[in-house]
């Protein structure tokens, strides 16, 4: 589910620390649970605004923000804090407006039936202001960071901090924190582990001996991209224990790689190529020119029909992720094309 078209991932560093920066890094890591766990609970920072309803501090991409302790009206103006808030039976009262195309069919009716608060990139302030909302959640994307001031003048808002290359689960984590849900974000992690599990251990042999290139067509003009092994897909598909093909492993982390669709050829090795689709089950942004070559459809893993299309190519809560995991059982299952 997109807010916009998905932005190449760029390279992270991964050199690997010395002892004692490994020390403080990890004394720090403990110190942000704290004080996630503190803000979560409220612990510290417990307090009330001039209605006399309780408030407590978290920390946003834009820095401390005082918000409700208990949000009542809630506008989403980013796809995956959306997805998080239905996952966690929160109900916005305004969300995004990125496509419907782009949205999930687990979320479509819940989407559909709430006003929207944006039209792609553009946000319509006038109709977030006449929602009302106690609180306004979203990620800190660069047109949303660019709008953060005249969002935080109509209401409290949180921005889950953007990193291209974070792991995906760091979104809903932080929508979570921000709407004081920390306890059912706790289930949905222990239901995502669990289905891991259950994967790994009846398709265990297939995933080991398997080979995935994960791609998705591209916005500029004439190529498809390819993801890394640290991609959304490609963290899951190692969770469960899946192999890589040589396109995908050549991508440096994260990063993709745009190509030419006559590099059809660069999938030749696959045994399985996973692709985007949109909510209805078509081909997303233009693979179909890739699908129509030749070339691509005398590659193995087309001639096994082990080429396999899924919604949830780039989750942003865990019941996406829940869905990618499914896709893949299924393909591994001879259930998916």
């Amino acid at each position: 589910m997109l807010s916009e078209p998905p932005a190449p991932r760029t390279p992270s560093a991964t050199t690997p620390a010395r002892p004692h920066r490994a020390l403080f890094a990890l004394a720090a890591a403990s110190l942000a649970l704290v004080l996630a766990a503190c803000e979560s609970t409220g612990l510290g920072s417990a307090s009330s605004d001039d209605s006399g309803k309780a408030t407590r501090v978290i920390t946003t991409a834009h820095g401390k923000v005082t918000v409700p302790t208990h949000p009542l009206r809630i506008v989403s103006v980013h796809s995956w804090s959306t997805e998080t808030l239905l996952d966690l039976g929160v109900k916005p009262v305004g969300v995004e407006n990125s496509g419907e195309t782009y949205v999930p069919p687990r979320y479509l009716k819940s989407w559909k039936a709430t006003p929207k608060a944006t039209t792609g990139a553009e946000l319509d302030y006038e109709k977030i202001a006449e929602l009302k909302p106690d609180l306004i959640v979203g990620v800190d994307v660069p047109y949303l960071s660019k709008a953060y001031e005249q969002l935080s003048a109509i209401a409290p808002t949180a921005l889950a901090p953007f990193n291209e290359a974070a792991d995906w689960t760091a979104y809903p984590d932080a929508t979570a924190r921000f709407v004081n849900r920390t306890a059912q974000m706790a289930t949905l992690k222990e239901k995502y582990e669990d289905r891991i599990a259950a994967v790994r251990t009846t398709d265990g042999a297939k995933l080991a001996d398997s080979h995935w290139d994960v791609i998705q067509g591209g916005f500029d003009n004439g190529n498809y991209w390819i993801y890394s092994t640290a991609s959304p897909v490609g963290t899951i598909l190692t969770q469960l224990g899946a192999g890589f093909a040589s396109a995908t492993t050549s991508v440096a982390k994260g990063n993709t790689k745009s190509v030419s669709y006559e590099r059809a050829d660069l999938l030749k090795d696959a045994d399985h190529v996973i692709y985007y689709t949109n909510n209805d089950g078509s081909p997303a942004n233009n693979i179909q020119k890739l699908f129509a070559l030749q070339s691509f459809k005398e590659l193995p893993a087309v001639k096994k029909k082990q080429v396999v299309g899924t919604a949830d190519f780039l989750p942003g809560s865990y019941m996406d992720a829940l869905g990618m995991i499914d896709s893949v059982h299924k393909a591994l299952n001879g259930q998916a094309s």
